[in-house]
């Protein structure tokens, strides 16, 4: 489960700070290409561009193209620390121009407190982890003998039963049903464990440059169902597939916390609701919306299942996991308005009802989407979600209607 992927897509990482200087593959020349490479320390093959190669060496820098976004002037040639040894000297070399004197207390000028339009001055992550505190501050998990209770704002929303040992034993034999797709869905699998985001991004007719906000929205969503399940894991600490049969192999490495509910498909029902949410800013008949809809849900479903076949994950898990996700998406969703969430209590109990202890269909991923009622009733003080909330909405919106 990607818990920290990131809150926007454009910093996917260091090695980006000389991702240009890849480019100078493509051109012939090779010289000081194989030197991006020193953003990843992986680039150091890039060196054999000096012998007059093609700088075939230096495709390492393409690793660097996640970066351009937010890396795009550093120089190819300088690491990150070597580039601020370079900004260092040329600032004592130039700060005496400006003069020497003392400055003017009328030049000064703080910034007024607690204002939401102070989220345009952050990074992301910034965002991000200020949206956080806000919606953990409410969140509570409360452990039974025989459950677990979520709730946000003293309003319970989950509550998840552990599976005995006759329903794991059918949940077993249900996994060792799905190991035969792994050829087809291999790719995927192995592609979700960084993350779901883009792939809900493909079905949308959406890409980075034109919805950075809305990016970043889904991706704190992510995040967020990825940390409100964690204390649900380790109450009911339910074992992996692989642990109760050997012949379950798994074909990705195993997390470290507990089967029991599935973040994966906590987070892709969580970023599914959200998406439709922003989705219904758009006329039904525009852009196929309907259509798109049922893909999104379809996804949330594809990406839950996807974690059975890799043989990481029971289905009970993932009807658990959808029941959370569908709560905490609740609560994005009535922030980001600047509503109080309402939430109603709802109970999974994997030993009993006649489908519970058995299959997860995508049936059930859709059943999972109007758990709660939509909220009605503004919050006293502001959401900080709602900054990235209106502007999510606005390149939604803009979408829609630009020609």
């Amino acid at each position: 489960m990607a818990l920290f992927g990131g809150f926007h897509a454009g910093h996917a990482g260091h090695a980006g700070h000389a991702g240009h200087a890849g480019h100078a593959g493509h051109a012939g020349h090779a010289g000081h290409a194989g030197h991006a490479g020193h953003a990843g320390h992986a680039g150091h093959a890039g060196h054999a561009g000096h012998a007059g190669h093609a700088g075939h060496a230096g495709h390492a820098g393409h690793a660097g193209h996640a970066g351009h976004a937010g890396h795009a002037g550093h120089a190819g040639s300088l690491g990150y620390y070597a580039m601020g040894d370079a900004m260092q000297s040329s600032a004592i070399a130039l700060v005496h121009l400006a003069g020497v004197e003392a400055l003017p207390e009328e030049n000064v000028e703080p910034l007024p407190s607690n204002k939401l339009a102070h989220m345009e001055r952050w990074t992301p992550e910034v965002r991000g982890m200020t949206m956080q505190m806000e919606m953990l501050q409410e969140f509570r998990s409360k452990s039974h003998a025989s459950h677990v209770e979520l709730s946000w704002g003293d309003q319970p929303f989950a509550k998840i039963h552990a599976a005995d040992k006759e329903t794991l034993t059918k949940q077993v034999n249900l996994v060792s049903y799905y190991m035969d797709q792994r050829g087809d869905r291999a790719a995927e699998i192995i592609a979700q464990t960084a993350g779901t985001v883009p792939f809900f991004l493909s079905l949308t007719g959406l890409t980075a440059n034109r919805a950075p906000h809305v990016i970043e929205l889904l991706a704190f969503t992510q995040v967020m169902a990825g940390l409100c399940v964690m204390p649900a894991k380790h109450s009911l600490a339910c074992r992996r597939p692989d642990e109760l049969d050997a012949r379950l192999v798994p074909m990705i490495p195993v997390p470290g916390h507990g089967s029991l509910p599935s973040g994966h498909a906590t987070q892709a029902m969580a970023v599914a609701k959200v998406l439709l949410a922003l989705l219904a800013h758009i006329p039904e008949d525009l852009a196929h919306r309907a259509k798109r809809d049922t893909l999104i849900m379809g996804q949330a479903h594809r990406i839950a299942v996807n974690r059975t076949v890799a043989g990481v994950h029971y289905p009970m898990d993932s009807r658990a996991g959808a029941l959370i996700g569908s709560g905490v998406a609740s609560v994005i969703i009535a922030l980001g308005q600047n509503k109080t969430p309402k939430l109603n209590e709802h109970s999974y109990n994997p030993n009993k009802s006649k489908n519970e202890g058995d299959d997860f269909y995508v049936g059930d991923a859709k059943a999972m989407y109007d758990l709660h009622p939509a909220a009605t009733e503004s919050l006293e003080e502001t959401s900080t979600m709602s900054w990235l909330w209106d502007k999510a909405v606005e390149e939604i919106q803009h979408l829609a209607t630009a020609p």
